[in-house]
């Protein structure tokens, strides 16, 4: 079940909860949300406003800011702290660039990640998805050797019987559009990286096409192909094979018709990257609308920390989930982390 899912990624937050920056502080579901992460001891929320004017419209919604961080992003002498510390922290802005840039909250929100002041950032229900990476990618960077923002479904699918279960996890569904065999390559890592931080699973990536295993030609065959190689030159122990069409990625018995040799992946994936944004969308709603799935994301990835990205609908319940995703990604970063420098 759905609930199921949503459990156990409460169960690891609440293990250690992290730091999360909600820069659109003031819409009403954002307040809700925060108030609720803190009380379920998945995350310590960090709103952006005026703390009166705040705890004025949150008494209005019946909730209180009792054990939330308000930083007064209104206060002449908070900002200016901000502006200083971001020069000394990325020492090419200059503080004129620093102040404009700040005027934005969501800029604000991805400062602090950077600076360590929170571990992770939630934002998007006021702002479009390109300007949640644009603020990431000036403030926070992409982590070290990857240059794709991308993002993943994580898929819980009535009655499917994959290595882990009912679920799965798809990219990249909502972000990269048209990526090339460098760019493909970058998601298929990324997603790796992710899936072991946030899920603790150890990836078995199949790269999907219209084809297996030569049985289909063309260009975008050859694109997989070279994102392929790619992805396993840069990570020689990836457990990553390609290219399959999805029932040879994930029906053992297809898999054993369909492709040749020995694979670790075959009929086995637990995680599917899909040629462009064009299969990935329409693949993701397919699942979710024919199987009655559940499609937890989109959940960004790339950058150097945690950065979710909210729908513009978003729900409380909607903002809750995803922002405890976030805890638990940020959390496994850290882990990961240990282990690299171990």
């Amino acid at each position: 079940m759905a609930t199921d899912v949503m459990t156990s990624l409460r169960e690891k937050a609440r293990v250690s909860p992290q730091r999360i920056v909600f820069p659109e502080s003031t819409e009403e579901n954002i307040i809700l949300a925060a108030r609720g992460v803190l009380d379920d001891g998945v995350a310590f929320p960090i709103l952006l406003s005026d703390p009166v004017a705040l705890r004025e419209q949150a008494a209005g919604l019946g909730v209180s800011l009792t054990g939330i961080e308000v930083i007064n992003v209104a206060d002449e002498t908070v900002m200016a702290g901000l502006v200083d510390e971001c020069t000394a922290v990325l020492p090419d802005m200059s503080a004129k660039s620093a102040e404009r840039k700040f005027r934005s909250h969501l800029n604000v929100g991805s400062f602090l990640v950077k600076a360590g002041k929170a571990d992770a950032m939630v934002a998007g229900l006021a702002h479009a998805t390109g300007d949640v990476i644009l603020s990431a990618m000036t403030f926070i960077g992409m982590r070290e050797g990857i240059s794709t923002p991308s993002s993943i479904f994580l898929m819980r699918i009535p009655g499917f019987e994959g290595p882990e279960g009912e679920q799965i996890v798809f990219a990249d569904c909502a972000v990269a559009v048209s990526p090339d065999a460098n760019e493909l390559a970058d998601i298929a890592l990324t997603t790796a990286h992710t899936v072991r931080a946030l899920l603790g699973w150890e990836p078995r990536i199949a790269m999907l096409s219209f084809s297996t295993k030569g049985s289909g030609e063309g260009e975008s065959v050859d694109k997989v192909l070279e994102a392929l190689r790619t992805a396993q030159e840069r990570d020689p122990g990836l457990v990553i094979d390609g290219e399959f069409q999805l029932d040879s990625a994930i029906v053992p018995a297809v898999a054993a018709r369909k492709v040749p040799g020995e694979s670790a992946v075959a009929g086995r994936a637990n995680v599917l990257i899909f040629p462009d944004l064009d299969a990935g969308n329409i693949a993701y709603k397919a699942v979710q609308r024919f199987a009655k799935a559940d499609a937890f994301g989109a959940f960004l990835q790339g950058f150097a920390k945690t950065v979710s990205d909210l729908s513009r609908g978003a729900s409380v319940t909607d903002i809750a989930g995803l922002a405890t995703m976030a805890s638990v990604h940020a959390q496994g970063l850290k882990r990961l982390e240990g282990e690299s420098a171990g």
